[in-house]
């Protein structure tokens, strides 16, 4: 059993040691290309901006991350008014997550943009919960 152990132990300390030295032996060599003359490329590479598609806003993502927004402060207000109970709350804060993470996810699939379709399939959603807050009352 200790031998199992110490076998492990041997050969985790090697393979880290290995690639740790090629690491540095990697990082070492890509230190050296900015040495030369005048015409030598710097050091210091500029990195270009990553934009994710979760920050490139469309009109109907942002449409219906708006209505999403305006039914969440509806329901906060329903239930601080205590014409909504604190499950029914939790209930309709939950489909409108569902709503928002919906469309997000459509939206990042599709660089930014919501489909025709997925859009009035969420329109549908929304009204309806909207539709079923004051019901709940």
């Amino acid at each position: 059993m200790r031998s199992t152990f110490k076998t492990i132990a041997f050969a985790t300390i090697a393979l880290s040691l290995a690639t740790g030295g090629a690491f540095a032996a990697s990082r070492h060599e890509g230190s050296a290309v900015g040495m030369g003359g005048h015409d030598s490329e710097p050091l210091v590479q500029p990195t270009p901006a990553i934009v994710t598609p979760t920050q490139v806003h469309k009109p109907r993502l942002s449409q219906v991350l708006a209505e999403v927004r305006a039914t969440d402060r509806k329901i906060e207000r329903d239930e601080a008014m205590n014409k909504l109970s604190a499950s029914a709350a939790r209930k309709f804060e939950g489909e409108a997550s569902s709503i928002r993470h919906h469309a997000m996810t459509v939206a990042d699939m599709h660089n930014g943009a919501i489909p025709k379709a997925t859009f009035l399939r969420l329109k549908g959603d929304i009204r309806e919960l909207n539709r079923d807050v004051p019901r709940m009352s």
